[in-house]
């Protein structure tokens, strides 16, 4: 299913398939593939008559009345992290009881609306409060993106074979039913007139149920179904503080990150020193203290921490079991705590003989308190350990500042002060000259009808040294086609309708600004890479020499680096210049420079007796 990107926001969350029993989806209405064991599968979806069906966008924010939440239980196919699975509802829902019998249900399908955000859907209770009647067609999600809903529907899911005897599922929409019907006993609301099994066994038939379900309308591809669904009312839950805002009236600081970090993502684990920048504001008059994004790993979530500010020594203390991120619909988040990652080793590897190296957390739940040390320009972390310039495994052995997941208490990172430098050094962003990139990477489809691809890496320093800062940084592209030996650059334009740019509008541009991103355009980290294809209908992006220059503005101030260029086609350089004669031939670095001798990645710039220059790129 092509929808799956909107799930993503389910990928923290912990989900187990029944037996093994994934349903993996893509792009296509028949691409869903049950994988039970070894066996591969597809899917399909099956709508009868939906043209004459008017879908009702849900426009509910939040309903007045009388507010109650209940506990789901049931069972479910659903829809997480690109996989369908069967599965175990246990995912709360709140309702509303407005005026008139009107009631409102927020996330009512299980997997995936719960998934899709926060809408509500609208339903009608009945004079004695003994049913509640919800008309089918209602949307739980829209995508401005695909310009298609999620809708509320009954259908039958059903395992089909083909000809090759490969199996697959196939969702159909029962148009006769028009609403669903809940029977209301008290304080528990159970779905009515659904069927499936009441057991999960890993076969093929757990696939098999008629109930409530849920569809894209633009290609029908399938989001999720529920049976045996009941609703039993319990007390809300709490929902911790995240600080999104601070008061007005504090003093702000803002540094660069000068630490580092082990973490733990889908990715794997890993280790790096931290960049970016962090702010501190003081309420000086209160003795308070804020810090937006005390840990780098989270820094996406722009949250505040609050503590305590005392002038007369600088020290600021930050209680413990504040909340950098909360989800409502899947009660969970980020906690700031204090605690350790170390290794531990377990076995040997099988090939090489050596030994086995594991990464062990441990939260300090006694440490109530993480004290940080403001001199009035840096900012230190205190009682914190560890080094990750140390050799490994012991560079993955640190104290410091922890984050974990409040469900299990897991770690998302932990951040230290690497040896005795300050945890943030002032940020003072002035104009600047950056220095020259690098050109670091070539490779040439050639006459294939493949991508060649270049790679250059963005300064990250001014070139005095000084760290720059990325949004005050963009770039232009330069080609150079060498005619008869005499280079021709000119600037390069990026077509709006060619380069498809992540703007408003289709724009023509020269200057590329860091973060803006195409489908022939990207990069990471300071790392620039773009692609050019000699498939048939497709210009190539470049045919010859290729520079790049970068720039840094500054409170109107603007200033340039060299183009640096990178010369792939060494052979049609030397071509062009055959029979000339060398008057001089001299070597730069990629900083410009100038070399006695070529080493590492050097560009050789020839020049011969009629005045006219080449340059390639050498790697020794």
């Amino acid at each position: 299913m092509k929808k799956l990107s909107v799930l993503l926001v389910a990928m923290a969350v912990a989900v187990s398939a029944s037996a093994g029993v994934n349903l993996k989806a893509s792009r296509s209405i028949k691409s869903n593939k049950i994988m039970p064991k070894t066996e591969m599968v597809k899917s399909t979806v099956k709508v009868n008559d939906l043209k004459a069906k008017t879908q009702m966008r849900a426009a509910i924010a939040d309903p007045e009345g009388e507010a109650k939440t209940y506990l789901r239980s049931g069972k479910a196919i659903y829809v997480s992290n690109g996989y369908l699975y069967t599965g175990e509802q246990n995912k709360r829902i709140d309702m509303v009881y407005g005026e008139n019998g009107k009631v409102y249900m927020k996330n009512l399908l299980f997997g995936t609306g719960d998934a899709y955000g926060e809408n509500w859907v609208e339903g009608q209770m009945n004079e004695d409060g003994t049913e509640i009647v919800v008309p089918m067609g209602q949307s739980i999600y829209y995508s401005d993106y695909y310009m298609a809903d999620v809708v509320l529907a009954f259908g039958q899911t059903e395992v089909l074979y083909d000809e090759d005897g490969s199996a697959y599922l196939e969702l159909t929409v029962d148009d006769r039913v028009t609403e669903a019907v809940y029977s209301v006993d008290g304080d528990v609301i159970t779905l009515q007139g659904t069927d499936g099994p009441a057991e999960f066994t890993g076969e093929l038939s757990d696939y098999e149920a008629y109930g409530l379900c849920a569809y894209w309308t633009d290609d029908l591809s399938f989001a999720g179904l529920e049976w045996n669904t009941v609703f039993t009312e319990t007390e809300a839950p709490v929902v911790p503080t995240v600080i999104t805002e601070i008061p007005e009236g504090c003093t702000t600081y803002q540094f660069y990150r000068n630490s580092a970090c082990i973490y733990n993502s889908i990715f794997g684990i890993g280790e790096t020193a931290t960049d970016g920048k962090f702010t501190l504001a003081i309420d000086e008059a209160n003795g308070v203290a804020y810090i937006q994004n005390p840990s780098w790993w989270h820094d996406s979530y722009n949250s505040w921490v609050k503590g305590t500010y005392d002038a007369a020594t600088g020290m600021i203390t930050i209680p413990t079991g504040q909340y950098l991120t909360y989800s409502e619909a899947y009660e969970y988040g980020v906690v700031l705590g204090w605690g350790k990652t170390y290794t531990y080793e377990n076995g040997v590897d099988e090939e090489t003989g050596e030994p086995l190296y594991y990464l062990g957390t441990e939260l300090d739940e006694r440490t109530t308190e993480i004290q940080y040390m403001f001199d009035g320009e840096k900012i230190f972390l205190l009682g914190c350990e560890g080094d990750i310039n140390a050799e490994f495994p012991e560079s993955f052995n640190a104290t410091g500042l922890y984050t974990y997941y409040s469900d299990d208490l897991s770690m998302t990172a932990l951040e230290f002060t690497n040896g005795e430098e300050a945890t943030g050094d002032p940020v003072n962003i002035v104009p600047a000259v950056p220095a020259n990139p690098s050109a670091d990477e070539w490779y040439d489809c050639g006459d294939e009808t493949g991508f060649s691809r270049f790679y250059f890496t963005l300064p990250t320093t001014d070139v005095d040294g000084n760290r720059i800062e990325s949004e005050y940084v963009t770039y232009s592209i330069f080609v150079d086609n060498v005619v008869n030996g005499v280079a021709d650059p000119e600037i390069f334009h990026f077509t709006g309708d060619d380069y498809t740019f992540d703007l408003d509008y289709d724009a023509d541009i020269t200057e590329v600004t860091y973060d803006l991103y195409s489908s022939a355009v990207d990069f990471h980290d300071y790392y620039v890479y773009m692609y050019r294809t000699n498939a048939d209908g497709y210009e190539p992006l470049f045919t010859e020499n290729i520079g790049i220059q970068v720039y840094y503005t500054v409170n109107g101030e603007r200033n340039a680096s060299d183009i640096v260029w990178l010369y792939p086609t060494q052979t049609n350089v030397d071509e062009l210049n055959a029979g000339k004669t060398v008057a001089n031939v001299r070597y730069f670095n990629v900083a410009g420079q100038e070399m006695a001798q070529p080493e590492g990645i050097t560009i050789k710039v020839t020049t011969y007796t009629d005045g006219s220059k080449s340059a390639v790129k050498v790697v020794k």
